[in-house]
């Protein structure tokens, strides 16, 4: 029998009482995030999304809430790349770091950042994607 590798397209990651639910798309589907925490739940889609490229991985941000021009609040979890070998999920372990950017609402010198790293229990997953059926009259 040949083994089978194929790579995720769910992952699950939880911090305390966060919960990150993420799917890279595919399929002519977006990708979407969704998030459960001390910052509220929040969905995100598309260009919500920022993704790219880095060594250790890929890097996932969403801004979880943006208060006026003066304070955003970011999220970014490190995805590594995974191969499933004859096996539907593989638990990990990650990073991430929530970020707190203030501005000076005088305009003067820098902004301040806050940065919290996070560690997560991590799954990830390949599940089935099935295209919808639809009924035609005849």
């Amino acid at each position: 029998m040949a083994v089978q590798i194929q790579g995720p397209n769910l992952f699950e990651f939880v911090h305390e009482d966060m919960k990150i639910t993420y799917s890279p798309g595919g399929f002519d589907a977006e990708p979407w995030l969704s998030y459960s925490g001390p910052m509220g739940k929040h969905r995100f889609a598309g260009d919500e999304i920022k993704a790219s490229e880095s060594a250790r991985g890929l890097e996932v941000s969403v801004v979880l809430d943006r208060v006026s021009h003066l304070r955003t609040f970011t999220l970014t979890v490190f995805v590594p790349e995974l191969k499933l070998e004859d096996s539907d999920e593989h638990p990990f372990r990650t990073v991430g770091i929530h970020e707190t950017h203030r501005r000076n609402i005088t305009g003067g010198r820098g902004a301040a950042v806050s940065s919290e790293p996070l560690e997560f229990d991590a799954v990830a997953r390949l599940i089935e994607l099935r295209a919808a059926q639809t009924s035609q009259l005849l």
